[in-house]
């Protein structure tokens, strides 16, 4: 039997997991509202999602881009790079690119480019899953609440924040393949295939590894 393997990438935008001692435990009563310049972190966890949508979510941004410079809109392939830098490697991207690039007709449409923000919205969806699962709010709305009270953000800016980190294209899970790069694969890969785990709903497979700078980590994923 023969098999064929085909590369590809899943690619997910890490929400910082705030350590306890970054959040502050008391309420700001000078008015300033102003959100540190760092923040320690825990870990890094990532938005729910699955290999399907995240395919299906990289396919309709393709597609739009594509339909877009089609349609004479060549700064298109900027705004999809902006969004997630990832799309390079897509051989239609690196072709039309370089070819835009070459005809100098990469321009960048007016307005303020994707990803400008004060505040990046992980780290806000960060900081109220962090006051929810300590127990110091019990749902969004109120840790938004708190972010205000402690002088971290103003409510409003916080609740724009948290929603566009859960609703814009740019913090989705891209998956990608690279069918031009497919071969046949030996006994000996396959074996290794086999014998991985599968995330299966309600589990949690951790691995740990040995960084030269941060030490020993943990990683581990969830299925829902």
């Amino acid at each position: 039997m023969r098999y064929i393997g085909t590369p590809f990438r899943f690619s997910l935008t890490g929400v910082p997991q705030p350590a306890d001692e970054a959040v502050p435990t008391t309420v700001r009563t000078d008015g300033e509202v102003k959100m540190p310049g760092t923040l320690a972190i825990s870990g890094v966890s990532s938005l729910p999602t699955s290999v399907d949508r995240a395919k299906r979510e990289a396919e309709a941004l393709l597609r739009q881009c594509q339909e877009r410079v089609a349609a004479g809109r060549a700064g298109a392939i900027l705004d999809l790079l902006d969004m997630n830098p990832e799309f390079m490697q897509h051989a239609w991207v690196r072709e039309t690119y370089i070819r835009l690039s070459e005809e100098g007709r990469l321009r960048r449409a007016p307005g303020r480019p994707i990803g400008r923000d004060k505040v990046c919205p992980m780290v806000v969806v960060g900081l109220v899953g962090h006051l929810i699962d300590t127990g110091r709010v019990k749902n969004r709305e109120q840790a938004f609440g708190k972010l205000e009270e402690l002088g971290l953000m103003t409510y409003a800016a916080a609740k724009d924040s948290f929603y566009r980190g859960w609703r814009e294209p740019r913090f989705k899970a891209i998956y990608l393949e690279f069918p031009e790069l497919e071969r046949e694969m030996t006994a000996a890969e396959v074996a290794y295939f086999q014998r991985a785990e599968m995330v299966e709903p309600g589990r949690t497979i951790k691995r740990t590894f040995e960084d030269p700078r941060l030490g020993r980590v943990e990683f581990g994923l969830r299925g829902l």
